[in-house]
C-alpha cells in the first residue's frame, strides 16, 4: 500500500507481473524477450515508487529477476501477488492475450495505475471490456509507446505539423520480417502522434497469413494497414517489409518530405533544399528517461492531475487502428471507425482458420 516518507510525498508499492527471460533474452520475432527487467529499472530509478513483488509463471526467469533487482516477494501467481501485497502500481508484461483479465484483476484488488505493454488488447471486445473497468474502477491506465517522448519524432511531429513540408500527407513505414502488432503497434501510434492525434477515418488492411505463431497467438507473414485521419493526412504500414535503405520512416508533405533513419536522425527536403537534423546519442541515452516521463505522468495523473498522451483514452484509439486493419482483412471491406465491431477473439486467429478453410475447399 501507498506509504509516506513525509506529510508531502507519497511513495508507491509497486509489482512486475510478466519479468521476462533470464539471461540477455531475445530481440527475434516471436521471441522470449525481458521487458519487465525494463520496468524494474524504472521503478528503482523514480524516488516515487519501491519494487516490492514480481510475478512470473517460469520460476527460473522470477528467480533471476529477484536476484537481479532485490525484489523481496516473488510469485508464480499473479493473483496471489494482488492479495497479498497489494501494490498501488502494477506493470503487465505478458502476451496481448492475458491482458485483458490481468487488467481487471488489478482493477479489482485496488491497484491504482497500471502500465500495460503493446500490442494493448486482442480484440474489439477486450477494448470495451477494459474501457468499462477503467470507468468503473477509476483505475489509471497507460500503455508505454515512449517513443512519443523521443526527441527524433518530436522534433518531426513539429516540422509534419507546422508548414515545413507544406500540408500533411502521409506517413510511410515498412518493417521488415515483423508484424501490424509486436512492432508495427509503435509505427501506428506514432503516425497518430504526427497527425496530432486526431480521429481516423477508415481503414484498409490486407493479411497473409501462415503458421507462424509467438507470444501465445499466431501471427501473420506479411500485412498492411492502409488509412486516413480526419482534417487530412493518410498512413501506410508495411508490416513484413522494410523501406530502402535505413529509412525508418517517411512523412510526405505537399511541398517536401522529412525522412527518419534508425530513430535519431531527420532528412528534411523542402523548397529551402535539404538539411539534416542528429540527435544521435540522445536516443541512446535518453531511453530510460522516456520510462522516467511515462511513470511520472501516470503518477502524476493517479495524485488527480490530466490524463497523460499515453492514457487509457488515447491509447485505445491505437489499438482499435491495430485490430481494425485485422478486421479490414477478415471482411475484405473497408472498416469505419469508432470500431463498432463485438469480435472476442484475437483477428489473426480467424484469418489462419479462413485460409485453412480455403484450402481445404
Amino acid at each position: 500500500m501507498a506509504r509516506s516518507k513525509n506529510r508531502s510525498v507519497q511513495t508507491y508499492s509497486a509489482a512486475v507481473i510478466g519479468v521476462g527471460r533470464a539471461g540477455t533474452g531475445s530481440s527475434a520475432k516471436g521471441g522470449g524477450h525481458r521487458i519487465g527487467y525494463t520496468h524494474a529499472v524504472m521503478f528503482q530509478r523514480n524516488p516515487r515508487t519501491k519494487l516490492d513483488a514480481a510475478a512470473d509463471v517460469n520460476s527460473e526467469n522470477l528467480e533471476a529477476f529477484q536476484a537481479k533487482f532485490d525484489v523481496p516477494s516473488g510469485f508464480r501467481n499473479y493473483k496471489h501477488m494482488l492479495r497479498e501485497v497489494r501494490p498501488d502500481i502494477v506493470t503487465i508484461g505478458t502476451y496481448v492475450g492475458l491482458h485483458c483479465e490481468m487488467i481487471e484483476a488489478a482493477a479489482r484488488a485496488g491497484v491504482k495505475g497500471i502500465l500495460c505493454e503493446k500490442p494493448f488488447l486482442a480484440s474489439p471486445k477486450e477494448c470495451d471490456r477494459v474501457r468499462g473497468i477503467a470507468q468503473k474502477t477509476g483505475v489509471k491506465i497507460a500503455v508505454p509507446h515512449i517513443r512519443r517522448y523521443f526527441p527524433a519524432f518530436a522534433r518531426a511531429k513539429k516540422l509534419y505539423l507546422d508548414g515545413t513540408v507544406g500540408e500533411p500527407v502521409m506517413c510511410i513505414a515498412g518493417i521488415e520480417g515483423w508484424d501490424l502488432s509486436e512492432w508495427g503497434s509503435h509505427w501506428l501510434d506514432m503516425f497518430r502522434f504526427f497527425h496530432d492525434d486526431r480521429a481516423i477515418k477508415w481503414v484498409f488492411g490486407q493479411v497473409k497469413t501462415g503458421n507462424f505463431h509467438g507470444y501465445g497467438h499466431a501471427m501473420e507473414e506479411h500485412a498492411i494497414a492502409y488509412f486516413e485521419f480526419e482534417g487530412g493526412g493518410k498512413g501506410f504500414l508495411d508490416g513484413g517489409r522494410g523501406m530502402n535503405g535505413s529509412n525508418t520512416m517517411t512523412l510526405v508533405g505537399s511541398d517536401g518530405t522529412i525522412r527518419i533513419l534508425r530513430e535519431d536522425t531527420l532528412i528534411i527536403d523542402n523548397a529551402a533544399g535539404r538539411r539534416t537534423e542528429s540527435f544521435a546519442g540522445e536516443t541512446r541515452s535518453e531511453f530510460i528517461y522516456t520510462w522516467d516521463c511515462l511513470l511520472n505522468d501516470l503518477i502524476a495523473w493517479i495524485e488527480g492531475g490530466p490524463e497523460p498522451m499515453l492514457g487509457l483514452t488515447n491509447m485505445l484509439k491505437t489499438s482499435e487502428l491495430n485490430l481494425a486493419a485485422y478486421l479490414s482483412a477478415i471482411r475484405g471491406d473497408r472498416v469505419d471507425l469508432p470500431l463498432k465491431d463485438k469480435l472476442d477473439e484475437w483477428p489473426v486467429e480467424v484469418l489462419v482458420r479462413l485460409r485453412k478453410k480455403r484450402a481445404s475447399t
